[in-house]
C-alpha cells in the first residue's frame, strides 16, 4: 500500500494513486465481472447437458409392447431433448456474446483508465497554446 507523505505533492499522489492503487484495482474487478458472467451462464456446464429432455419432462416407457405408447413416449422423447437442445445451445450463444462484450467493455475501461491521465494533459498543453 502506499501512503502519501509531506514528499509527494498532489500531483504524485494521484500518480501514484491512478497507476499504483486504482489500476490494478480496475483490472481485479474486470477479472471478477469476468469470471462472475463465466458462472452466470455456466457454458461448461450445458455443454455437459447438453441433450438432457428440457426441464427433465420425459415419458417413461410401459412395460409389454404398445406400439401408441411406444411411439408416443419416444416422439415426446426426442422433441424434450430437442428442445432441450435448442434453448441450451441459444444460452450458450448469448453467454459467448456477452463474455466476449465483458470482456471488450473491461479492456477498454483499462486503456481508457491508463489513457486519460496522458489525454488530459495534452488536451491542457493544446488549449494553453491558444491563450498564448
Amino acid at each position: 500500500m502506499w501512503k502519501v507523505t509531506k514528499k509527494n505533492n498532489i500531483i504524485s499522489a494521484w500518480v501514484l494513486w491512478h497507476y499504483g492503487v486504482a489500476l490494478p484495482y480496475t483490472y481485479k474487478r474486470w477479472g471478477d465481472v469476468c469470471r462472475f458472467n463465466y458462472d452466470y451462464f455456466s457454458i461448461p456446464f450445458l455443454l455437459k447437458t447438453f441433450f438432457t429432455p428440457w426441464r427433465k419432462y420425459s415419458f417413461s416407457y410401459q412395460k409389454g409392447f404398445d406400439a401408441a405408447r411406444f411411439f408416443e413416449a419416444l416422439t415426446f422423447n426426442a422433441f424434450s431433448r430437442f428442445m432441450g437442445a435448442l434453448v441450451r445451445s441459444i444460452v450458450i450463444f448469448i453467454g459467448i456474446i456477452s463474455q466476449v462484450v465483458v470482456s471488450l467493455l473491461g479492456l477498454l475501461v483499462v486503456f481508457f483508465w491508463i489513457i486519460v491521465p496522458l489525454l488530459t494533459i495534452l488536451s491542457l498543453l493544446f488549449s494553453l497554446r491558444w491563450l498564448i
